[in-house]
């Protein structure tokens, strides 16, 4: 099982050793074993390897002791490992584990988080399985809207607009049609028979509107027609301009669905 080439890591000497109780009667305490994965990745060139030797309190948690064993160009996994460190920093009562890392870049891709338990009075062979664990993505900032968006924005709030167009007909001139939009993206008006409420969502020059939920009050049936093109037009409304006092709701291919006029 071991066969394969070793990595030879010299012995690592801690600068003062732990009193905290009896050390083992050895000089020098050897682990050995390999470090792999099952995931099918080929580790990049400069890859290495790190192997850490903690102590386990009551609670199973790890606690670094300092005994660490560095392998550079590890080649691929399997990955045998070394570490030696001397006995006096071994106290008897205490439990021991290994932590086995793979680093890129200096970046982490393979660890185990639960130290494997090892016996420094038995040090037999040990095989640590890694998984993959690469840090999160760090999330993308928020796009900040340029000033000029942030002032054309501002600008359709708080202001009742008049519909004057609806899919290239004008509004009837028995009805008003209106749309106003607020600071929090509460969005609604009158579509010529009922009420309505929705919400306008922005993203720079791009707009769009929730579902329109209003009231059911019965119209003249052109009316109707009316408003309920007006509704559809205001779901399918993904950007808008604005130019001195009127607005236009766009579609997808950035064609005229609604005019509107400020009041």
């Amino acid at each position: 099982m071991f066969s394969r080439k070793i990595w030879t890591v010299g012995a690592i000497l801690l600068a003062t050793a732990l009193s905290l109780g009896p050390a083992l009667a050895v000089d020098q305490i050897t682990f050995t074993g390999e470090v792999t994965y099952r995931e099918r990745i080929a580790l990049p060139p400069d890859a290495d390897l790190t192997v850490t030797l903690v102590s386990l309190d009551a609670n199973g948690a790890p606690h670094a002791i300092g005994a660490t064993a560095l392998i550079e160009a590890p080649g691929q996994v399997p990955l045998q490992f070394v570490l030696d460190l001397r006995s006096d920093a071994i106290q008897d009562d205490q439990a021991y584990g290994l932590i086995a890392e793979i680093r890129s870049g200096g970046v982490p891709l393979f660890r185990n988080r639960t130290p494997v338990p090892v016996d420094p009075a038995l040090p037999l062979p040990t095989m640590i399985l890694v998984n993959f664990d690469p840090p999160p993505p760090s999330p993308e900032p928020e796009p900040v809207p340029a000033i000029g968006e942030l002032e054309v924005t501002a600008a359709l709030f708080d202001t009742i607009w008049q519909v004057r167009n609806i899919n290239g007909h004008a509004v009837h001139e028995a009805t008003e049609v209106s749309l106003s939009i607020a600071p929090d993206r509460r969005a609604g008006g009158n579509g010529g028979c009922n009420s309505y409420f929705t919400e306008a969502m922005f993203d720079g020059p791009a707009l769009r509107f929730g579902p329109v939920a209003g009231t059911r009050m019965a119209c003249d049936l052109p009316v109707m027609q009316q408003e309920a093109d007006y509704f559809a037009a205001l779901e399918a409304t993904s950007s808008y301009e604005l130019a001195d006092h009127t607005l236009y709701l766009l579609d997808v291919d950035g064609n005229p669905l609604v005019r509107l006029m400020r009041q």
